[in-house]
């Protein structure tokens, strides 16, 4: 036994340990976060594919993150894949943020890559920091309730993973100090040029001086929380008989419940409908028509489709 395998591995999230039985995909930046996954999915003896992605940003530091990255991996016999991306290109294209393309592309490249490995499963290494920084983000986008991430979710047929997510950053920084494992650390991530920098750099040390306490903690018990009150309500909507045998809305039961059901009722169908872009207007517009002596019998939606109230029906057109 090295001195490395003597030292205790810290603790992945338990709802992600069946899948880490299977082949995953592990996003593979350089910087601590994935740094500290990989050497701890490897100690778990995962079956781990590393895939690093080269923005095109940062030059020659970009350079040296994929260098290191492939020698770690050749050092822990797992295998490695280095994808190159022209970011700022993209973001142009896009209309969007250097940072919202660069995030685009890593889903997109990495969700390919698992499904090569026959795994369809993609790690990710968001820690418990990142969370509070997601809470409060979204929390200020104006997104409903203290939703933050989950460390299990199923998107597009790939599913995500977040083992680290009750991992304080101190706590990875430490551990690959005790192991002897370098890392490379991103100078844009100390600069607070984007919201997500701004945060972790000043939003949330001048509330923890505020509030005299350490907040992450307490965000992250409080998405988890949520998160546990709206699976609760997903069962609960799930019961009610507030659908007909087709799937569409059963108006007669819906109109008479209190608002907040109703609009929690037009909410879901609209999410089982994959109708983008839900905003309390739309779910009130709708809501607004559900009666049989509504002035209007239709909304507008996204993506030119529309909600029709048709016969003490509410049903999603194209």
């Amino acid at each position: 036994m090295t001195k490395n395998d003597s030292i205790p591995p810290l603790p992945l999230e338990p709802e992600c340990l069946p899948y880490l039985r299977q082949p995953v995909v592990l996003g593979l930046s350089g910087g601590r976060d994935s740094v500290a996954l990989l050497r701890l999915l490897v100690q778990q003896g995962c079956c781990v594919h590393a895939l690093h992605v080269h923005h095109g940003i940062r030059e020659a530091e970009a350079d040296a993150d994929a260098a290191f990255c492939a020698r770690l991996c050749d050092e822990l016999d797992v295998p490695f894949e280095l994808q190159r991306v022209d970011v700022p290109t993209l973001a142009a294209e896009q209309g969007v943020s250097l940072e919202t393309a660069g995030r685009h592309a890593r889903r997109w490249l990495l969700a390919a890559a698992a499904r090569r490995c026959g795994g369809r499963t993609v790690v990710l290494a968001h820690h418990a920091d990142d969370q509070a920084e997601t809470v409060l983000f979204r929390l200020a986008r104006g997104a409903a309730g203290m939703r933050g991430m989950q460390p299990v979710y199923v998107a597009g047929g790939t599913t995500w993973l977040r083992p680290l997510l009750s991992c304080r950053r101190t706590e990875l920084t430490e551990w690959l100090q005790r192991i002897g494992q370098p890392w490379r650390d991103d100078s844009t991530n100390a600069v607070p040029d984007v919201a997500r920098n701004a945060l972790r750099l000043e939003a949330l040390p001048a509330i923890n001086k505020a509030l005299g306490r350490d907040v992450t903690p307490i965000l992250n018990r409080s998405a988890r929380l949520h998160a546990e009150t709206m699976a609760a309500l997903e069962a609960a909507l799930e019961a009610l008989p507030s659908r007909d045998p087709q799937g569409r809305l059963y108006l007669p039961f819906v109109w008479q419940q209190p608002l907040a059901l109703q609009k929690a009722i037009v909410r879901r169908y609209l999410q089982q409908n994959n109708v983008s872009d839900i905003s309390e207007e739309m779910v009130l517009n709708i809501v607004a028509i559900l009666p049989a002596g509504a002035e209007s019998a239709r909304v507008n939606l996204p993506g030119d489709r529309r909600a029709c109230r048709r016969e003490r029906r509410l049903v999603i057109e194209d």
